[in-house]
């Protein structure tokens, strides 16, 4: 008896896939006597013109197509402004270096026009950012300011900008 080439191209299409993918195949198929050891190209001989071979060339074209994993990390995303607002300047530079952010962005300055910031300020408190906490920090080197004052009260006092009434030149005796 002679083996029906409908019945065969599609034993010989699985052996063909197996082969190029690398597991190996043949002998004979559950319920069919008849050894299959051709290879995948016999499909396109043995089978019909039509469907079959353009399956075959199909899953050919796939199962040698190169299979490309990305070695190369995701970019990380852009970094975000963190809320600093009533910490201290220390746990402000502690927050940078969590979020793998470097301190040395951060730049301090007094909150009032009449205060000197002294040069170990790392207890001030926080009362203003430059920019504004949630806002992207797209580049390395993108300067952070921070507005400091010696005691987290004095953020909410102000005389034009002065920590203490009589330094305001506006203002009257």
């Amino acid at each position: 008896m002679v083996p029906n080439p409908r019945h065969l191209a599609p034993s010989v299409l699985v052996v063909g896939v197996l082969a190029l993918a690398g597991c190996s195949g043949g002998g004979t198929q559950t319920g069919d006597a008849t050894p299959v050891t051709a290879p995948a190209t016999a499909a396109t001989t043995t089978a019909p013109a039509t469907a079959p071979a353009t399956a075959t060339a199909t899953a050919t074209a796939t199962a040698t197509a190169p299979v490309t994993a990305s070695t190369d990390p995701a970019p990380p995303p852009d970094a975000v402004m963190p809320a600093l607002h009533s910490r201290t300047y220390e746990q402000a530079r502690t927050e940078f270096s969590r979020q793998d952010l470097s301190p040395a962005r951060l730049t301090a300055a007094a909150q009032h026009k009449d205060v000197t910031l002294p040069r170990d300020h790392d207890d001030w408190y926080i009362c203003d950012t430059s920019p504004r906490p949630g806002a992207p920090l797209p580049a390395a080197t993108t300067t952070v300011t921070v507005r400091l004052a010696q005691d987290f009260s004095d953020c909410t006092t102000s005389f034009n900008g002065y920590l203490y009434e009589e330094n305001d030149p506006a203002s009257t005796p």
